[in-house]
């Protein structure tokens, strides 16, 4: 979808929405959609996802075709693709002609496709959007709006701008305009306001952009996001293997891209996946969750193996069982500070595999110096404590080199699964809390079983 309501709910829209609800309630749907339209489209969306499908389907029986596009644009994609079972195949076309064809190609994504074919074959847009349809959503020409304007080079600045006035186009899609020569390959691009204050005699390749930027169909959206934020664009042209335009991307649609991805990233990061909400169905939640939870239960188990396996040290000397969460605990923090920043800097494409070695060195460094310092503190709370310094020695030398491990994990472990071709963000955080938890413990109960006639704590 175009996108979904990311910055908060306005405090007033839960007495807009518990209004129209109870309206609805007694059959009051011509009185529920007047105060409705008295909305923001992108407020609009908001309601109309928060009602059930039969309060829903009343709603949308007394809006405009026209109305409910605007709608469709801010509508996420879960309750856009309830749509068309609510409403007649007929107006469900109706709807998205009015809907840019990004949008409309979005909606029928998300439906079964018997259902798609019928609502395409009575949209009047059909093309453009099939053109869309080709191409998978999160590349860059499932991503593209076909409407773009294509002026040739050849003609003159003042029929270029009788063009633009007898467009049908909206007025924002014609302040990124793209030039292309008789067979429709791209070979530049000229701002609206160049365009205007050029001379009127002159032509278009006198005075377009040559050194014009583009993606093919197939190219990744995080891709096109890193090229439109990098070089600043807010339109980026898409072109086909021949270098034919078939379209662009718009900055809106990139915004939209980037929360999706960040969105995503950090929910996979913990376990849970982008499609699932608070309010949403408990099997999703499940579906979600439960096998995260399994994993994770899997590793806890393989903690406790290890300890086991020390049982008589720890009977020995019971205090050393106190500071096990620590060492672990510490080391896990600061392997899930550095997978973070991995996993976003493989996303943004700040880091690639050729930097995997000054990155490593760089984190491990690092991780060398917080380590010191606050393996340091540790030891000495200890030994003060204890009243042991080798006790306190124990704990220093675990804790840094559990740190250290927790650096190299935090770089190895996201640069490994990029290499399998798995989203680092799947598993990674997992992964290395797993390695600091299961080697922290090895390390530190190692120690102490080693030097454990050194120590005099009871």
């Amino acid at each position: 979808m175009a996108d979904e309501t990311t910055g908060g709910r306005p405090p007033q829209l839960d007495d807009v929405q518990e209004s129209i609800e109870d309206q609805l309630s007694v059959g009051a749907s011509a009185a529920a959609a007047t105060e409705l339209a008295a909305l923001r489209p992108p407020d609009q969306a908001d309601v109309l996802e928060e009602l059930d499908a039969p309060s829903r389907e009343a709603l949308m029986g007394e809006l405009s075709a026209e109305a409910l596009a605007d709608i469709v644009e801010h509508l996420g994609a879960e309750t856009a693709a309830e749509l068309p079972g609510l409403i007649d195949v007929a107006s469900m076309a109706q709807v998205l002609d009015e809907a840019p064809p990004e949008v409309a190609a979005d909606v029928l994504r998300a439906v079964e496709w018997e259902i798609a074919r019928g609502i395409l074959a009575q949209m009047t847009s059909h093309r453009s959007v099939a053109r869309v349809l080709l191409y998978a959503d999160d590349d860059a020409g499932g991503l593209m709006t076909p409407d773009v304007i294509g002026l040739n080079e050849n003609i003159s600045v003042s029929r270029a701008l009788q063009i633009l006035r007898d467009s049908p186009l909206p007025h924002q899609k014609k302040r990124q305009l793209f030039v292309v020569d008789p067979a429709g390959t791209l070979v530049g691009r000229i701002g609206l306001s160049e365009l205007v204050f050029a001379p009127a005699g002159a032509r278009i390749s006198d005075v377009m952009e040559t050194d014009v930027i583009s993606v093919e169909t197939g190219t990744d959206q995080e891709e096109c996001a890193r090229i439109m934020s990098r070089y600043g664009l807010r339109s980026l042209p898409v072109v086909d293997r021949n270098g034919v335009l078939e379209g662009a991307v718009a900055i809106e649609e990139m915004v939209r891209v980037a929360e999706d991805e960040a969105t995503e990233d950090m929910l996979k990061m913990v376990g849970t996946a982008g499609d699932e909400k608070l309010t949403g169905p408990i099997r999703n939640s499940i579906r979600n969750r439960f096998p995260w939870l399994l994993v994770n239960l899997g590793t806890v188990l393989f903690a406790g193996v290890l300890v086991s396996l020390f049982e008589g040290t720890i009977e020995r000397l019971a205090i050393i069982a106190a500071f096990i969460p620590v060492v672990s605990g510490q080391a896990g923090i600061a392997g899930t500070q550095t997978v973070t920043l991995m996993v976003r800097s493989l996303a943004l494409g700040d880091v690639s595999e050729r930097d995997s070695r000054g990155v490593l060195v760089r984190e491990g460094v690092l991780a060398l110096v917080q380590g010191v310092v606050i393996a340091s503190l540790l030891g000495l709370v200890v030994w003060v404590w204890q009243a042991d310094f080798s006790f306190g020695l124990i704990v220093f030398a675990a804790l840094l080199g559990n740190l250290i491990l927790a650096a190299i994990a935090g770089v190895l472990v996201p640069l490994a699964m990029r290499a399998l071709n798995t989203d680092p963000a799947t598993s990674s955080a997992v992964i290395v809390t797993t390695v600091t938890d299961s080697f922290g413990i090895l390390i530190y109960l190692s120690l102490a079983a080693i030097f454990i006639s050194t120590l005099n704590v009871g």
